[in-house]
């Protein structure tokens, strides 16, 4: 009887462990599963981001060569009011 009553708890303490085993198998799974689409996320946005980045330069570049050009423009006028009168 007392054989019997300590294999009835040995069994229930190793159910007992499996289950919260089970459960830290499914648990770190889980987190693994989800940081890897979170990697992901960070990594489209990283992109993102550096696409918005390179159009921004690019118009910035632009938005300079016209100026500078209006700039000319402007220059050349006012050279040539300056040598007209």
């Amino acid at each position: 009887m007392m054989q019997e009553l300590i294999q009835f708890g040995m069994v229930t303490a190793i159910a007992i462990i499996g289950y919260f085993l089970k459960m830290v198998h499914s648990d770190v799974r889980k987190n693994t599963e989800d940081a890897g689409k979170l990697k992901g996320k960070i990594e489209l946005v990283e992109q993102e981001s550096r696409l918005k980045y390179q159009a921004i330069q690019e118009q910035t570049q632009l938005e300079i060569k016209n100026l500078a050009r209006s700039v000319a423009e402007l220059s050349d006028a006012v050279k040539q009011l300056i040598i007209n009168r």
